[in-house]
């Protein structure tokens, strides 16, 4: 498999579809923040595939006006998972926020969420958290806000 990072854009009113590709390197879960969905956005993430195998090695940070991009590499043997962005509260910019991750780190056998500041990727995590156990590389995720999927007090969710 050789993803490529493109977008569609389809207009509602002529039936017209767009796309274009992005980024020429091979990436995986591209991801914006979602409170832009729908809308026009700037920024994209996408996670760093492992030459050859379904393992993500580390992010990147596109921006869609310039041309730029940012990224962020876990280090051998430690890989990421599907790397949702998460909005500061209050945020006023669109990349204000973060991207979270878990990783799987075969060198120590353990995992990790990490916290990456949306506006500076290359810096590192801002915040590690130790999981009790290592789990899997490649772990689907999102992100919503409690207040998104909050329920009514007497209502119980049946699975």
């Amino acid at each position: 498999m050789k993803p490529k990072l493109h977008r569609w854009r389809f207009n509602l009113k002529t039936g017209e579809t767009t796309e274009e590709r992005l980024d020429d390197r091979i990436l995986e879960f591209g991801m914006i923040n979602q409170k832009f969905a729908g809308r026009k956005y700037r920024y994209a993430y996408s996670a760093i595939p492992e030459p050859y195998w379904f393992l993500f090695k580390g992010i990147v940070k596109h921006d869609l006006e310039t041309g730029e991009s940012w990224s962020y590499e876990l280090g051998d043997g430690c890989y990421a998972s599907e790397s949702p962005f998460i909005p500061r509260i209050g945020a006023t910019e669109e990349d204000d926020g973060y991207i979270i991750t878990y990783t799987s780190d075969v060198n120590t056998d353990r995992s990790e969420c990490i916290i990456l500041d949306a506006k500076d990727i290359e810096a590192g995590p801002v915040c590690r958290i130790i999981l009790p156990e290592r789990i899997c590389a490649g772990t689907h995720s999102t992100w919503a806000n409690a207040d998104d999927i909050a329920m009514p007090e007497n209502e119980v969710l049946v699975a």
